[in-house]
């Protein structure tokens, strides 16, 4: 039976680190690209295009032309945090996973954000985008609370 470092051995990590950043690095590159020329083409669908939305076609141009583009945003905002979160697996340091937490949140809110109207709007959907307001501020406050406490432990040494 071969030899193998357990898990929590920080070179056995380190050796998978920079690969799966690697991959996390260029799935956000194609993310980006694709939300580039989905919304190119949403704008070519609005305004160039005669045709309208047609709530029942399930084509990808329908699709692309009926859904509001904070949600195209969101949707790709969701992905993003899905890949960083993934990546960050390979840390050793739990901490290191509060920042594509927070990338989810904005995900979360911008998708709440684009399907709500005025007629939907009560004290419920208020109440609702305030905890998600303080949500990404406690994520925020934390994160800067670990990096502080980080900083006084190896200035202690």
């Amino acid at each position: 039976m071969p030899d193998i470092a357990p898990p929590h051995d920080p070179s056995f990590v380190a050796a998978f680190q920079r690969p799966a950043w690697v991959v996390v690095m260029v799935a956000q590159m194609l993310l980006g690209l694709c939300l580039a020329v989905t919304l190119i083409v949403k704008y070519y669908m609005l305004v160039l295009s005669p045709d309208v939305c047609t709530p029942d076609g399930a084509t990808l141009g329908n699709m692309i032309r009926c859904t509001s583009t904070l949600e195209i945003v969101a949707h790709f905002v969701l992905a993003v945090a899905g890949f960083r979160f993934a990546g960050f697996m390979f840390q050793i340091r739990v901490q290191r996973i509060l920042p594509p937490l927070m990338v989810a949140f904005g995900g979360v809110l911008l998708m709440f954000l684009s399907a709500l109207t005025p007629s939907l709007a009560s004290w419920a959907i208020a109440a609702t985008l305030v905890v998600m307001m303080l949500g990404i501020g406690a994520i925020y406050a934390a994160q800067i609370l670990l990096r502080g406490r980080k900083s006084d432990i190896s200035g202690a040494q």
